[in-house]
């Protein structure tokens, strides 16, 4: 069977309103589309997650079997977080014969795609030991169910002793990888411990309830870093937006996603992939009492006294190109080729006094470009890091070079911060009303006929990225091996005009569905703790946070009709 021909590999995860798995799902898309296959994203959320509305979710990983789908990858450190290795281990059973590939947290017996979590950990506190001789550490676990949580706190207490350092037992608070947990770790310390002499520091499991525990000290007025500096771990996005910037423990969270699809798809055709161990890297910003400058010099290499600018550029070029490159990871493909080009041409032309503020000017007409494009700020100030450390030795022996290319660097990233915080206002308030428009629609003809609910969808869902989309409603709450009917549904060339029987577990594969190139997203349809049906959505972009709130709806609207049929009969 060729690739296009291929079932999809289903990506079993927690949740998409999380920015470390929608990243764990940009890099699947990613891999999936250069395979040629399609990738059918379930947001299934934790299994057996002891909170009832949460657990209802798991329905749809019920749906994922050899009819439905070609391979299976787990985010095992997610989906398991609840329940512990033994028993998302046992758990796994229900794909046995499939080709199965786990993400975050090894399983035995199954090829598994990691990351160096207590290399991580320990990198963290070398750093604040012995870089800010921080010595009073508290830490933040993660959910007791969490491998990755119990191997990052084991790693805080080998790494204190390494650096010389006592583990207190009172410095170390429960947390569940929320903000809401990182807000409460902070009260609990405050209460026996005063910073700066008792806890100079703190580590948080993941990056979310770091940033939840500065929130809170900033509550009672400790100061991040000067009384507690605070650090987390993922790195995402909201790291480098936080005030003060978060430090971070940083994943390759894109290339889990994309090798855990690729070996996947190996197995499915046959091969043999490799488990594989994927390193971490500080990201250092303010919150650990780092400066940005600090940062920047840490790896500039200086260039022999006497060599010019322009010339240094010049030898450097393709060293600074290939790390622009990096930064972009290759999403500001909407830019078209040569946007590298031109940028470090700007620059270049600034320093030489060619042309004020060219560097700018190229990078708003990049800017102008992305505009409409699903492109964050954080790329491109990643870009403009990159940029400025690879230029620094250029500038080295010259100080009004070096004041002219600080100048240049902090009016792009004014630029770049004021776009996308335009960005960010713009793209929310054309979701709200997109998102409006849906519901308006949706409940305008939610007692119609089928065929009125499918037109209501076909003509407003694609301006909210979907392109296809089939909703079916189980006969009875929570009965997933009864009885279920379409309720409506359109694609490309048809809708669905009446409403059907319909074996819920082959809804991933309903022919309104089919169509190369997008992306599928299975979508359990939840309220008050009862799963009532599922629906399957086609996608040419990345899903994220957009399509949960388009599930609650959902939820929402079939409880509503299935209490108005209650009354009626």
């Amino acid at each position: 069977m060729a690739s296009t021909d291929r079932l999809p590999i289903a990506l079993l995860i927690d949740t998409l309103d999380d920015e470390y798995q929608v990243a764990v799902v940009r890099g699947a898309v990613s891999a999936a589309r250069g395979l040629g296959v399609a990738l059918l994203c379930v947001p299934g959320g934790r299994v057996r997650d002891p909170v009832a509305e949460r657990a209802a979710r798991n329905v749809v990983f019920d749906l994922v079997n050899a009819e439905t789908v070609s391979g299976v990858v787990a985010v095992t450190s997610v989906i398991g977080s609840a329940i512990g290795p033994l028993q998302i281990e046992a758990w796994l059973e229900r794909f046995h014969g499939l080709p199965l590939c786990c993400v975050g947290v090894p399983i035995p017996g199954h090829v598994a795609i990691e990351v160096d979590n207590s290399g991580g950990i320990r990198e963290l506190v070398l750093h604040l030991a012995q870089g800010h001789a921080r010595k009073h550490m508290a830490f933040v676990q993660g959910p007791a169910g969490s491998a990755e949580a119990s191997v990052r706190f084991k790693a805080f207490r080998d790494a204190l002793e390494e650096v010389g350092l006592t583990f207190d037992p009172q410095l170390a608070t429960e947390g569940d990888f929320t903000k809401a947990s990182g807000r409460t770790a902070v009260r609990t310390l405050l209460e026996h411990h005063r910073p700066p002499h008792q806890i100079d520091t703190l580590i948080a499991a993941n990056d979310y309830m770091a940033l939840g525990a500065m929130q809170e000290l900033w509550r009672h007025h400790v100061e991040v870093p000067d009384d507690i500096a605070v650090v987390g771990f993922d790195d995402v996005d909201s790291a480098r937006f936080a005030h003060p910037a978060l430090t971070s423990a940083s994943q390759p969270t894109e290339q889990l996603g994309r090798q855990g699809v690729e070996a996947a798809f190996k197995m499915a055709e046959g091969g043999k992939p490799v488990s594989a161990l994927l390193a971490t890297k500080l990201a250092l910003r303010s919150s650990c009492g780092c400066s940005t400058a600090d940062v920047g010099l840490a790896s500039s290499i200086v260039p022999p006294v006497g060599r010019g600018v322009e010339t240094s550029f010049v030898q450097r070029r393709h060293a600074i190109l290939a790390e622009m490159a990096r930064a972009a990871a290759g999403r500001l493909a909407a830019v078209g080729s040569g946007w590298d080009v031109r940028l470090l041409d700007g620059l270049i032309g600034e320093l030489r006094g060619a042309g004020s503020s060219s560097f700018c000017h190229a990078l708003e007409r990049i800017l102008q470009k992305i505009e409409h494009a699903p492109v964050t700020g954080v790329i491109l100030q990643d870009v403009l890091t990159a940029i400025r450390r690879q230029s620094l030795p250029c500038v080295a022996s010259e100080p009004s070079a070096r004041e002219q290319l600080e100048n240049a660097m902090n009016e792009a990233r004014i630029l770049v911060s004021v776009f996308s915080e335009q960005a960010v206002e713009r793209r929310a308030r054309t979701t709200r009303e997109r998102q409006r428009a849906f519901e308006h629609a949706m409940r305008s003809a939610l007692f119609a006929d089928t065929a009125a609910l499918s037109q209501a969808a076909a003509e407003t869902l694609p301006e909210l990225g979907v392109d296809a989309c089939v909703v079916a409603a189980l006969e009875e709450p929570n009965d997933v091996a009864g009885g279920a009917r379409l309720l409506f549904g359109f694609g490309a060339r048809d809708r669905i005009e009446v409403a059907s029987p319909t074996r819920i577990n082959r809804l991933p594969v309903h022919p309104l569905l089919e169509h190369g190139g997008r992306v599928l997203v299975l979508l359990p349809l939840v309220a008050f703790g009862r799963t009532l049906g599922a629906a399957v959505v086609a996608t040419s972009r990345v899903p994220d946070d957009e399509l949960e709130q388009f599930r609650e709806f959902l939820g929402m609207a079939l409880d509503m009709l299935r209490r108005v049929r209650d009354r009626a009969g």
